[in-house]
């Protein structure tokens, strides 16, 4: 079977984390496919490279921008042609809606191949207040559209994601198909021990982004450390929100880790107590399931992927009222973990999603598009 991926961006080489979820989704995948990645947007720089036995094409479109964008498009598509007409793929799968996903929609027509669309971001949303979303920009929901009406199929992570795009799409393609966790390397302590001091910990991972509303983990945590001295907030991840995270957390026992290597977050995983969630929006949210595949129990707002292996807290009072419940509660904070975690390997393994993503590829592959 040959895959065509069309992609925003993509790892330079087999160490670079540019997108973890991505590379290792190609990685696994290209043990069972030839699979070829066309990505837009970075690296920046063109060529074609190997990557763990895939082909990646960079298009190096960082600076296509405005009418310079067609430009891109078109290349990208020509890519695609020129690779068709070596062997035929059998199916054609971008992620995201927008851009891979237009590109997606005219390849696929003009290369008569059925194709997946993977929705994977802010594609169905606009949050004015902090200005995230794909369909606050201009144009932007037109491609989304155009892309929703050629796909397929069309997949989202979360059952969360599914309901925001049964809203705007027929709802007969539509298939909850998550991308997966690498449980080898995210899992749980082979034993029971802890560092000193993780009992006590709470931790956030992710971009200080507005979206990740890390404000509000902040004031949560503020009532936590007053009814739990001892309590600390870890956060890993930076952005341009830091210093004034960094403001309001003044005083309070937060610690702002960083950016921290993928491969060095399962010893961060596993030296907490409880993982909190406060995102305004999360298509799927793979920080939570990498927390949970290291069996720390997780809660926070009810979006992506959390609401089906976590607790969910739908205000302040309630988030805060948890939190301090597990952080004084070992063995349910223990039971909590566990279940968590047998769901993470279960559904949410890089061998569970590729195989279900497998399946879509046989059933589109079978039909083809008119002329």
């Amino acid at each position: 079977m040959k895959i065509a991926l069309i992609v925003p961006g993509f790892s330079a080489h087999e160490k670079d984390w540019c997108i973890p979820a991505l590379l290792d989704y190609v990685r696994v995948l290209a043990q069972r496919a030839e699979v070829h990645v066309f990505t837009l947007r970075w690296p920046e720089r063109g060529g074609t490279y190997p990557v763990f036995g895939a082909t990646v094409y960079a298009m190096n479109g960082r600076q296509r921008l405005g009418a310079r964008v067609f430009n891109l498009w078109a290349r990208t598509v020509r890519a695609m042609a020129t690779e068709h007409r070596r062997a035929s793929f059998d199916a054609v799968h971008a992620f995201w809606a927008d851009e891979p996903g237009w590109v997606g929609a005219v390849a696929s027509r003009w290369l008569n191949v059925r194709f997946v669309l993977s929705l994977a971001g802010g594609e169905l949303v606009g949050l004015r207040d902090i200005a995230y979303g794909l369909q606050l920009l201009p144009g932007r929901g037109s491609l989304v559209r155009a892309a929703l009406r050629q796909a397929t199929h069309i997949t989202a992570g979360s059952e969360y994601l599914c309901a925001l795009a049964r809203a705007q799409c027929d709802s007969r393609k539509l298939a909850r198909v998550p991308l997966g966790v690498d449980t080898t390397l995210f899992s749980p302590l082979s034993s029971l021990a802890m560092g000193e001091g993780a009992e006590v910990r709470v931790l956030n991972v992710g971009s200080l982004v507005p979206v990740k509303d890390h404000a509000r983990l902040i004031r949560v945590f503020r009532r936590v450390a007053e009814r739990c001295p001892q309590a600390e907030l870890h956060i890993a991840g930076d952005g341009p929100l830091e210093q004034e995270l960094r403001q309001l957390a003044e005083g309070l026992p937060v610690k702002f880790l960083g950016a921290v290597n993928h491969g060095d977050l399962p010893e961060v995983y596993r030296g907490v107590a409880v993982f909190a969630q406060t995102s305004r929006h999360e298509a799927q949210g793979l920080a939570v399931l990498e927390a949970a595949a290291c069996g720390v129990p997780v809660v926070g707002t009810p979006v992506g992927v959390l609401p089906e292996i976590g607790l969910v807290a739908h205000d302040d009072d309630e988030l805060a009222r948890t939190l301090i419940e597990l952080l004084n509660d070992p063995a349910r904070r223990k039971a909590l973990g566990e279940t968590a975690q047998k769901k993470v390997a279960a559904e949410y393994s890089l061998a569970a999603t590729v195989e279900a993503f497998m399946r879509l590829y046989q059933s589109v592959g079978l039909i083809h598009l008119p002329h």
